[in-house]
């Protein structure tokens, strides 16, 4: 599929969704120019993704912590990830931040063959699902390593296109104050557009701190 038929077919399912689009939007890489993230790279962002999120939600009770640094994970995380994961009183707007990366860690997780979900978030998603395929104790991330089945380079590819018109579009309604496009959660689109935009090393970028969603 070429970058002009993807992003043809992203905008008739927008519309067909009453999702305003932008005509002007360039189209994305082709699939021949981009590499998408590998085997490990993906099962390091998972676990990483899993640690922040049990913490933002457990807080002091979250041992993921414990089970990173013990294991000799720390580099798998991210700075921003390290400081709030190793903060033993972090506040609660950091908490907050982090308990959004629960999407981020949804729509790896997708891409990582672990679960469905919809092109067009209008929820926020559910990782149960998939809870018990990370590490219990002390173990390894064995279950979660044997699991994974990358998703192919243009089904990703599909969604980055669709999750950067979206993303415009909850981004022009706030600017025009007419808010995000009815039946669209705006906060679920901007963790997929990141998480889809690092699956698909977008603007070369390796820090998942830096990682843009650029519109």
């Amino acid at each position: 599929m070429s970058p002009q038929e993807r992003k043809s077919i992203s905008e008739s399912k927008l519309l067909a969704l009453g999702v305003p689009v932008n005509e002007h939007l360039p189209v994305i890489e082709a699939e021949r120019d981009v590499e998408v993230r590998s085997h490990e790279e993906v099962l390091r962002r998972l676990v990483a993704l899993w640690a922040v999120v049990d913490k933002a939600f457990l807080k002091a009770a979250s041992e993921t912590a414990t089970y990173i640094s013990s294991n000799g994970m720390d580099a798998w995380l991210s700075k921003v990830e390290r400081e709030f994961l190793f903060d033993k009183t972090p506040n609660e707007r950091d908490a907050i931040h982090f308990s959004w990366q629960l999407e981020a860690l949804y729509f790896v997780a997708w891409c990582a063959g672990l679960l469905e979900c919809g092109e067009v978030p209008n929820e926020e998603s559910s990782v149960k699902p998939i809870l018990d395929l990370f590490p219990s104790g002390a173990e390894k991330p064995a279950r979660l390593r044997s699991a994974l089945r990358l998703r192919s380079k243009r089904e990703i590819l599909d969604r980055a296109d669709i999750l950067y018109r979206l993303h415009w579009a909850v981004r022009n309604g706030k600017l025009t104050g007419s808010g995000a496009p009815d039946g669209i959660n705006g906060g679920v689109v901007q963790e997929w557009h990141r998480a889809v935009n690092w699956m698909i090393q977008y603007d070369s970028e390796d820090d998942w701190d830096q990682v843009g969603t650029d519109t």
